[in-house]
């Protein structure tokens, strides 16, 4: 079977694309969801607290979370301090 485009090749990806229309996944501004932008500041708080050893902001941040992402958070912080050699007891 022979392929009509590499899409490795930009040219040919262009040229498929004039074809076909865009076929990829088109890029979205991360500023459209701002639910994420906090989600996302709010883990790398939480983590960098678990990781310097504040065990009670650690939990403060995480009863902040939603009842369903709790156990998963907590399984998460617990393996990123093991991963520098220590635990952390939430």
């Amino acid at each position: 079977m022979k392929y009509e485009y590499n899409y490795e090749n930009s040219t040919e990806k262009r040229a498929s694309q004039e074809k076909y229309g865009r076929l990829d996944i088109p890029h979205d501004d991360p500023a459209k969801h701002p639910e994420h932008l906090r989600q996302h500041e709010h883990l790398q708080i939480l983590q960098r607290e678990a990781l310097n050893g504040n065990v009670e902001r650690v939990r403060e941040m995480i009863a902040e979370l939603p009842e369903t992402q709790r156990p998963d958070t907590i399984e998460m912080v617990k393996k990123s301090v093991e991963s520098v050699g220590r635990t952390i007891d939430i």
